[in-house]
């Protein structure tokens, strides 16, 4: 699962990304796809119907009824900061489960 929380910027970025998948070769929509979720937090599935295709118009209505957030920049950088910290916790704990107790 992914984000449902992102900046302006972003969606703007995303919301690009989203047209070139739709207008895209399969190779380049799997590319865009691959970005989106990497760089972004962002999967498609999350948030569309399996089957249907997900463009900047499903984006838009995502947006327009609360299913996607718009916050400010600041906000969405404390909350990526806090997803780093966990991840990097979580990574920790991982490392000492797999060790055996003797």
């Amino acid at each position: 699962m992914g984000r449902n929380k992102f900046s302006e910027k972003e969606i703007k970025s995303i919301r690009t990304l989203l047209g070139k998948k739709c207008a895209g070769t399969r190779f380049q929509q799997k590319e865009i796809r691959h970005k989106l979720r990497v760089d972004y937090e962002f999967n498609i599935s999350d948030f569309g119907v399996q089957g249907k295709a997900f463009g900047p118009e499903e984006l838009d209505h995502c947006v327009a009824h609360g299913v996607i957030k718009i916050l400010d920049d600041a906000t969405i950088e404390d909350m990526k900061a806090k997803r780093a910290r966990d991840k990097k916790r979580d990574i920790v704990i991982e490392d000492y489960t797999n060790y055996p107790i003797e």
